[in-house]
């Protein structure tokens, strides 16, 4: 297995996701015991190791995938490319359902 580090910023981004999974997965887990009943405390820790594994695979895609461009969605070029015009629109060219 090899990390891969191009593209730095998406990989910090989606580590921070994936360690942000991790931590309110393993919340879930070990909070389950807290629960009024056993169906909720169920739920919660299912849930709980959901979020965990999305967590740990978040992690491993973020470093050991060679590109991310299909992964990690980026902001769109046009973002912090030039502005395009305003099209303004006439209320009276709207569409209207036929009689």
């Amino acid at each position: 297995m090899r990390l891969h580090t191009t593209g730095l910023g998406t990989r910090i981004g989606g580590s921070a996701l994936g360690a942000g999974f991790l931590v309110v997965g393993a919340f879930a887990m070990t909070a389950s015991g807290e629960a009024p009943n056993a169906a909720v405390a169920d739920r919660a820790f299912w849930m709980g190791a959901t979020f965990a594994f999305a967590g740990l695979c978040a992690l491993a895609v973020s470093w050991l995938v060679a590109d991310l461009s299909n992964i990690w969605c980026a902001p769109p070029r046009r973002l912090f490319g030039p502005r395009l015009p305003h099209k303004r629109i006439d209320s009276s060219s709207q569409l209207r359902r036929p009689d």
